[in-house]
């Protein structure tokens, strides 16, 4: 039996359209690639709100600390 583990990411989620944050939830990592617009990271991750589906997620960098955000909007 081959043992498959999950990766995860921790994503923020927000809706910088009516200023809502969802907060950080730990979320399955389906894929990753690259902006080639403005060359950040990008992760595909599957929708932690129970409708199904994927998001994507992108690395944002602030100050020196970063952390993998997902706008709703």
């Amino acid at each position: 039996m081959q043992n498959k583990t999950r990766k995860t990411l921790k994503v923020r989620f927000v809706n910088r359209g009516y200023g809502t944050d969802e907060g950080f939830k730990q979320v399955e990592l389906l894929g990753t690639a690259v902006c080639e617009f403005s060359g950040k990271p990008l992760a595909e991750i599957a929708s932690p709100f129970g409708l199904g589906g994927s998001l994507v997620a992108e690395y944002e960098a602030h100050a020196g600390a970063g952390n993998w955000v997902c706008d709703l909007d």
